[in-house]
């Protein structure tokens, strides 16, 4: 066989084991966001914007295809995010439901071929409620849990999952367990922590046997004047386990990452800003995100 024939197949290979474009991260964490909010309906709009031209080994280096072998992955994606929240009291206790309906356009390279594919539309819409298990105001100190089911309802294709992975949707349902955390450590302070322990069930698509996901994510602020907050955002995520996809078993991927975010907020709105940069990577895309969200309440 020649060279060039077993560069192919390869590349093809290691497209296909990385065919998920955009990993089930949850990278939505801002300041004050597991803090309880008066009952009452929230919403908020984030911009995301996703720019990771490398695709990378176990041992994070390059990979490269294209006809010349010299092309990156090039991975990007321009996505809305809608996410209504409702808050209300029952049993002695607050609740919460939400949903996460995003939209837009992901676009990456076939490593095999050099051509770029993108999938525009509708992403995977998420649903779930929540519940506060611990409340402090003084020292706004919350503990609370979150649920969500992934539909696929997502823009899919079989043939680009196994060419270059760029797809709005997953093509299978997974569950997101998320235990929330929120303090500012003692009265008056203006320091603020919160946290997010993320755990991700995913159940068997079509040809497709995902992995299940540990996420790790804090963000930690300084109130700069009573409206401006800025501070660091960072967050670890782990496949927990080998997945297959078309009978394909590929290593697990796993990715470190940070940056810095600033809010603006006033009483009913308020303004955020993240970049967040992967500063590890392991078998997917590595790279850099962007994240502009606006909130306003009711």
């Amino acid at each position: 066989m020649k060279k060039r024939n077993v560069l192919t197949i390869a590349l093809l290979f290691f497209v296909l084991i990385c065919a998920y474009a955009v990993p089930s991260k949850a990278l939505v964490l801002d300041f004050y966001d597991n803090v309880a909010a008066p009952p009452g309906f929230y919403s908020l709009l984030y911009l995301n914007y996703v720019d990771q031209p490398k695709l990378v080994d176990n041992a994070g280096r390059n990979i490269q295809g294209g006809p010349g072998g010299d092309q990156d992955y090039d991975l990007s994606a321009e996505i809305a995010i809608l996410r209504p929240v409702y808050y209300f009291k029952g049993l002695g206790m607050l609740w919460a439901f939400n949903a996460i309906v995003p939209y837009g356009k992901v676009q990456a390279r076939d490593l095999a071929t050099g051509d770029k594919e993108s999938s525009t539309g509708l992403g995977d819409i998420n649903i779930g409620p929540a519940v506060f298990l611990y409340q402090n105001d003084k020292t706004m100190t919350y503990v609370s849990f979150w649920e969500f089911v992934s539909l696929p309802t997502g823009d899919y294709s079989k043939d680009r999952a196994r060419a270059s992975g760029a797809n709005m949707g997953y093509n299978h349902v997974f569950l997101e367990h998320e235990l929330a955390f929120s303090t500012s450590f003692v009265e008056n302070s203006k320091v603020s922590y919160d946290m997010n322990i993320n755990y991700f069930t995913h159940f068997n698509g079509p040809d497709i046997h995902p992995a299940d996901v540990l996420e790790c994510e804090g963000i930690l602020g300084y109130g700069i004047t009573s409206s401006l907050r800025a501070g660091i955002y960072a967050t670890y995520w782990a496949e927990l386990e080998k997945a297959k996809m078309f009978g394909v078993e590929y290593d697990k991927r796993t990715f470190f990452s940070v940056g810095p975010s600033i809010a603006y907020s006033k009483e009913k709105w308020g303004v955020n800003f993240r970049w967040v940069e992967d500063v590890m990577a392991k078998n997917g895309p590595e790279g850099r995100q962007f994240f502009l969200r606006f909130n306003y309440s009711f």
